[in-house]
């Protein structure tokens, strides 16, 4: 049986009862009161209660309130927030005040606000009229359906919105105080499942069975509503960070999730890696062998998207390089990464001597989250030749750091600096570094070398 609409009777002792003006006015007057100097701490603490989520510095992704949620906290603070220093709440502050005059088209709305909770509302059915939109609203909490004068929008509501809001009952007409936080239904819905987790949790957790009844719940933890949206929010914003589109200035997928091996076998690895079904060797002059300045080679394989993925490029996903002595894996995210490592390890074991990797995506803003989508689409990227330097500088320098006093597997299990004093002798060290430099991954992407390889040579005292 469906629940019965909240009627209202018409109030007629006040011709300016339930005026929008008189609202705006008492919500002005509630935030002077609560910024006196005596409740500055009550609203401080009020305000970090509802807003929770956003103000611990070490959350990642760090994201900032909408503006919808600083009202609803200014709401909180003005309806249901009690003060835990002896003053009384806003609103008895306001309803006592001597001082100065109240005026009535004000006090007539100050027990609808009293009486008032944060709620999520389904929209059921909308009237449009000339001037203002008629709404039957549901809640999400309680089933309780509501007939609603809605404020002016620029977002068009649609049935199937939930919105985050209070309703101001007892007058005329049930009102909104302002615009509302308007979710898609599956998000509205999310929200509503979540904050009903924690509200279990307080039950068991006080003893308090009477927050059953959702109108006592959102009474005094109404707030925990915006903390639901703040973890919605901070989902979708990893689903959507995770698959952003990271481009190059040529338009091509920038491949970030880079890692470094050594090795000493390079006809068994480069026989082994023809036999990676994903990888196919590089086209054009660079698909044979090609030989480096002092007479070695090099090998390129890339990894490309199948052709029948709707949103294949075209542009490698991967690549992988072999060099006389070292070989690079490029990728374009950590999971593949990890995928192309397992299969290195599987295949080689330990003829490759891992020397580090980096994951980090790019510098890139937080995505907006379309709170009336429940799809996410990512943004892509463009990542400057300024800064695809600096990663592989980090990446190369962090790798190389130790280099020097590290075991190698071209020198016989033994470290550059320990080969050169047992085999009073410096050159082939040299000529491993001057492999190393000529085949910089920074020389390649870059056109720029992006280490500096006499830091190698100073350690070994070249």
């Amino acid at each position: 049986m469906n629940p019965e609409p909240v009627t209202m009777e018409s109030d007629h002792s006040h011709p300016s009862a339930g005026s929008e003006e008189g609202l705006r006015n008492l919500l002005t007057r509630l935030e002077h009161q609560s910024l006196q100097p005596d409740f500055q701490i009550q609203r401080q603490l009020a305000l970090s209660r509802a807003l929770q989520p956003y103000l611990d510095p070490l959350m990642a992704p760090l994201l900032f309130p909408l503006p919808e949620e600083e009202e609803l906290a200014k709401w909180f603070l003005y309806a249901d927030y009690f003060p835990t220093d002896g003053h009384a709440s806003l609103i008895e502050q306001v309803r006592d005040l001597v001082t100065e005059h109240v005026p009535e088209e004000e006090r007539v709305w100050l027990d609808s606000f009293r009486h008032s909770y944060m709620d999520l509302l389904e929209v059921q059915d909308i009237s449009p009229g000339n001037q203002t939109v008629h709404a039957r609203l549901q809640s999400l909490g309680d089933q309780q359906i509501f007939e609603v004068l809605l404020p002016p929008t620029p977002v068009p509501y649609k049935i199937g919105h939930v919105f985050l809001t209070r309703l101001l009952r007892g007058l005329s007409k049930t009102r909104i105080p302002g615009p509302p936080l308007v979710l898609s239904a599956n998000i509205g819905k999310t929200v509503c499942d979540f904050t009903n987790e924690m509200r279990r949790e307080i039950e068991i957790g006080t003893g308090n069975f009477a927050l059953s009844e959702w109108a006592e719940f959102a009474k005094s933890y109404g707030y925990m509503m915006i903390w639901s949206v703040a973890k919605v929010r901070r989902g979708a914003w990893v689903v959507v960070d995770s698959h952003i589109n990271y481009l190059n200035t040529q338009g091509e997928t920038f491949l970030y999730a880079l890692a470094l091996y050594e090795h000493h076998e390079f006809r068994m690895l480069a026989d082994g890696l023809r036999g990676f079904e994903q990888f196919t060797p590089v086209q054009g002059k660079d698909s044979k062998p090609t030989p480096s300045v002092s007479g070695t080679e090099t090998i390129s394989w890339v990894w490309l998207p199948p052709q029948e993925q709707s949103d294949a490029t075209g542009f490698p996903v991967a690549r992988l390089t072999l060099t006389p002595t070292q070989l690079y894996v490029e990728t374009d995210s950590p999971e593949r990464l990890d995928t192309v490592k397992h299969q290195l390890a599987a295949t080689f074991g330990f003829s490759l001597h891992f020397k580090g990797e980096t994951t980090d995506p790019p510098q890139h803003a937080t995505p907006e989250v379309d709170l009336l989508s429940d799809s996410y689409i990512a943004p892509s990227t463009v990542v400057s030749q300024e800064e695809e330097q600096q990663i592989l500088a980090s990446f190369l320098e962090t790798a190389y750091l130790e280099w020097a006093e590290t075991p190698s597997p071209i020198l016989k299990g033994q470290s550059p600096r320990h080969y050169c004093a047992a085999q009073q002798d410096t050159k082939e060290v040299a000529a491993i570094i001057d492999h190393m430099e000529h085949h910089d991954l920074g020389r390649r992407r870059t056109g720029k070398p992006a280490y500096d390889y006499n830091i190698l040579r100073a350690h070994i005292g070249l």
